[in-house]
């Protein structure tokens, strides 16, 4: 059973971020699938330690990618970003010191992260709504 699948709504309009966006997502969907499973231990922190590096390096060139294009919120997405980064790095902590068991907060935060990120804010750096929202030159 997946966490969730990707869809068109989540097409933010750039080939790299949708290709990273639908990495994260079977990240997600295999840490959620190894959960159902009832595994624990090395497996799971494997698939979690690869989402959290996925993570880290996903961020970093969505921000590159935000600069190259003069995003004019790039200071508030980096914030949250980090806010991100900061949850995330609780939820492994807790997950690894438990050798594994996850619990249901963490998909909860999962889903909502990656839904809520990328429907919400990152569809504003999507070219399309970059250029309805660029101000308008008169002659």
């Amino acid at each position: 059973m997946t966490i969730m699948t990707w869809t068109p709504s989540l097409d933010v309009g750039v080939s790299k971020m949708n290709d990273e966006h639908q990495g994260l997502l079977k990240l997600m969907n295999d840490l959620h699938d190894a959960h159902q499973a009832g595994k624990r231990g090395f497996e799971v922190l494997k698939i979690l330690d690869a989402l959290g590096a996925a993570t880290v390096k996903h961020f970093a060139d969505e921000e590159v990618y935000m600069e190259s294009v003069n995003y004019p919120k790039l200071k508030t997405h980096k914030l949250i970003h980090q806010d991100l980064l900061k949850k995330f790095g609780t939820f492994s902590e807790a997950i690894h010191a438990k050798n594994g068991e996850i619990g249901d907060d963490f998909f909860t935060f999962l889903k909502l992260w990656l839904s809520a990120h990328i429907k919400g804010i990152d569809m504003e750096y999507s070219p399309s709504h970059l250029a309805q929202t660029a101000p308008k030159k008169f002659a």
